[in-house]
């Protein structure tokens, strides 16, 4: 019982996060998923389904806000690359996959916290490869495939509306994508699918939230909130 009531939480959280800052879902849930599921791969398929659940209930309210001429690029090489990653991930042990993924949530706490805002990227084709690669190793193997993409978005979409829409799409189309490639490799069980309709009540009752202080909250304290949990967790799973 006690898992369920985190599990609902986890999801309000990240909900309410991706509202404000129109990423983080998964960077959010998976410092503590790993630690409440029984394998590494069913907790990143059960961010992977609230992460794109909780993205779509913002995408159809904001739907003529999104700009597909930067989602298309960025998301073929992000599936290319993602079915190498999923693959990849499902020969490794349990203990390999916690390490690697500490070692990751380290270097995105780090590289956010000092430098969130400050990168540019350039806009040419092979920027747009890199980070949809970049994107799709961590969104196949962690369940974050967000950080890559907000680079990109951040430097090219300077109206906030668009940029959370754009972000919201590409969250829920990854994520229906992985879903069926974790599927294939056994990471999608009945628990993760009971556990997603459970975590879906809290992720409305999130999405509200952050609907509602979405005009008000100071999205960048939040976000160093995150980064600096992030590092911690990170630090716990490579020791």
């Amino acid at each position: 019982m006690l898992t369920y009531f985190l599990i609902f939480l986890l999801a309000m959280g990240g909900a309410f996060i991706q509202r404000v800052s129109g990423f983080g879902f998964g960077i959010f849930v998976m410092i503590f998923l790993p630690y409440l599921l029984s394998s590494y791969g069913e907790a990143t398929a059960l961010s992977g389904l609230l992460a794109g659940s909780s993205a779509l209930l913002i995408a159809v309210r904001m739907w003529r806000r999104i700009r597909w001429g930067v989602v298309w690029p960025l998301l073929l090489v992000n599936v290319v690359v993602s079915v190498v990653a999923i693959e990849f991930m499902a020969s490794l042990s349990n203990d390999s996959l916690k390490r690697c993924f500490g070692v990751m949530f380290i270097l995105i706490a780090l590289y956010f916290y000092f430098f969130d805002g400050k990168a540019r990227v350039p806009d040419v084709w092979w920027s747009k490869g890199a980070l949809g690669a970049l994107s799709g190793v961590m969104g196949g193997m962690f369940a974050m495939p967000g950080p890559a993409l907000v680079l990109y978005c951040v430097s090219h979409i300077k109206n906030k509306y668009e940029y959370v829409a754009t972000l919201q799409a590409f969250s829920v189309l990854l994520n229906l994508f992985y879903a069926l490639l974790r599927a294939r490799v056994g990471f999608l069980t009945d628990n993760t699918i009971f556990l997603w309709g459970l975590g879906m009540f809290g992720a409305v009752v999130g999405t509200f939230a952050g609907t509602r202080l979405f005009e008000h909250i100071s999205a960048p304290l939040l976000k160093k909130i995150v980064y600096a949990m992030l590092f911690i967790s990170g630090a716990v799973a490579v020791l």
